[in-house]
């Protein structure tokens, strides 16, 4: 018999044919090894939060009591519920379900509600809870488990949605018990599809999906005119005017360059000029003083430097590989290398601009200098994200990995040790947490040392490139 748990229902919210292929075998259930460590941080949350809910929520001077991650099953459905409290004076339960996130989304809505429709039918559930983690918390010496844990009520959203996901529970038996995948729909992001063969088996080199910020609808538009080639979206179908450029791009496969507006760009730049890059760690539970859920640490930088127009590139880079917090000591050293003045170039300020602004906060000594690093920050990335340079071969995207092998042939990612930033991260931990051999350390650093170091000086051959437009 055909059955449905959480984990399938929500891969038919992701997409129907996704489930259809978890049902037929068709999906590599092997996880990579940064989802199993993101998996276990998961379960040190659901260790600590069931450890919360018996001190804070739970009130044994009424009897009360908690029940852990019990199984329920009615007709084709089944299920395990993360936290139950038992209330004798009312014979009824309330839900408590645990993320390591730090806030609500629609589909935590969604796997509530299908708890709610199958254990309601067994037991009388009063409240429903997301229990999840405090982005307002700020870790002290020790951790504080009451200031950890926020628990959302979402009872009427429950409510709201009920009607909803009974229908689709129906929906995903029926894809679910299907002999074969004929017209159960596909996803709608190739990159991230754990079945391409089956979603999308016939997709061409540049497609409708390479066009950036193309919504679902317009998507689900395209495919129903039977267009999946980026190049044969007709003239009066609507587009932003970026998404018509990549269009035109993907049409005469040459490049766009908006000399002008380079131009205009580079003349706001002031020597020295800087390339700077951060690896972090991002961690669910705080480690350190100072630091919230789901806060990234900066452990590793790289920087190069241009003193004047046509000097050759210095390199500077700083990695702590100790159990002590980790950035006290980069940022100690950074504003050596990196002075107050001169533009700071980096790929995608919001991200290096928020480590600045948290660094700041943890080491308020340093804040004057952060402050004015964040005002010299200029994003290199802008000048593809913005359109002033455009290439069809980065197919709609300025990801620095599509960017540089098409503009800098001679620099790739492709056969380092370590090519990715959630590989740094988890090698990081492995080194601090003494799980790679001491005979192995001095080449792993050196292997996440040249991760960095590209990063940066692939910043800087393009800028090189962009500065000859």
């Amino acid at each position: 018999m055909t059955t449905i748990t959480k984990s399938d229902f929500l891969l038919y919210i992701d997409a129907p044919l996704h489930l259809w292929a978890e049902k037929h075998g068709k999906i590599d259930k092997t996880p990579s090894e940064f989802i199993v460590h993101l998996m276990n941080q998961g379960y040190e949350v659901e260790k600590l939060a069931k450890e919360y809910l018996e001190i804070y929520v739970v009130n044994h001077s009424n009897s009360e009591y908690l029940i852990w991650q019990r199984s329920f099953t009615n007709q084709q459905y089944e299920l395990r519920s993360d936290a139950l409290v038992y209330k004798p004076n009312t014979d009824s339960y309330d839900l408590y379900e645990i993320k390591s996130s730090t806030s609500v989304d629609k589909e935590n809505y969604y796997d509530a509600t299908y708890q709610f429709l199958i254990i309601n039918k067994e037991i009388k559930i009063d409240w429903l809870y997301i229990l999840h983690l405090n982005k307002d918390y700020i870790r002290s010496s020790a951790l504080d488990l009451k200031q950890l844990f926020n628990a959302k009520d979402i009872t009427d959203k429950v409510n709201e949605y009920s009607n909803e996901i009974e229908i689709k529970c129906k929906e995903a038996l029926v894809v679910a018990q299907s002999d074969k995948p004929d017209g159960i729909e596909p996803c709608l992001k190739p990159g991230d599809c754990p079945c391409p063969n089956l979603c999308h088996p016939d997709l061409p080199e540049f497609s409708i999906f390479d066009i950036p910020r193309l919504t679902e609808k317009k998507k689900k538009e395209l495919i129903n005119m039977g267009i999946l080639k980026a190049e044969d979206i007709p003239d009066t179908f609507s587009l932003n005017p970026k998404q018509r450029l990549i269009v035109e791009l993907a049409r005469t496969n040459e490049e766009h360059i908006d000399h002008k507006n380079i131009q205009q760009e580079m003349e706001q730049f002031s020597f020295p000029l800087y390339f700077l890059d951060y690896e972090t760690y991002l961690s669910a539970i705080p480690l350190f003083e100072g630091y919230h859920p789901q806060q990234q640490m900066v452990f590793q930088y790289s920087l190069h430097k241009i003193e004047t127009i046509g000097g050759e590139p210095k390199h500077e880079e700083y990695l702590s590989i100790t159990k002590e917090e980790p950035s006290k000591p980069l940022i100690e050293k950074l504003p050596k290398e990196i002075g107050d003045t001169g533009t700071v170039f980096v790929w995608s300020k919001p991200f290096e601009i928020s480590r600045n602004t948290e660094l700041a906060a943890i080491h308020p000594e340093y804040a004057e200098f952060l402050t004015n690093l964040n005002q010299r920050i200029y994003d290199l990335g802008d000048f593809i994200n913005l359109g002033y340079y455009l290439h069809p071969g980065f197919k709609g995207s300025w990801s620095i990995k599509h960017v540089l092998p098409v503009m800098v042939h001679e620099l790739s990612y492709e056969d380092m040790e370590i090519n990715k930033g959630d590989q740094a991260m988890l090698t990081w931990w492995r080194i601090i947490n003494g799980e790679i051999p001491e005979s192995e350390i001095e080449k792993t650093k050196k292997d996440m040392l040249k991760y960095c170091e590209l990063d940066t000086l692939a910043m800087v051959k393009i800028w090189q490139k962009l500065s000859v437009f």
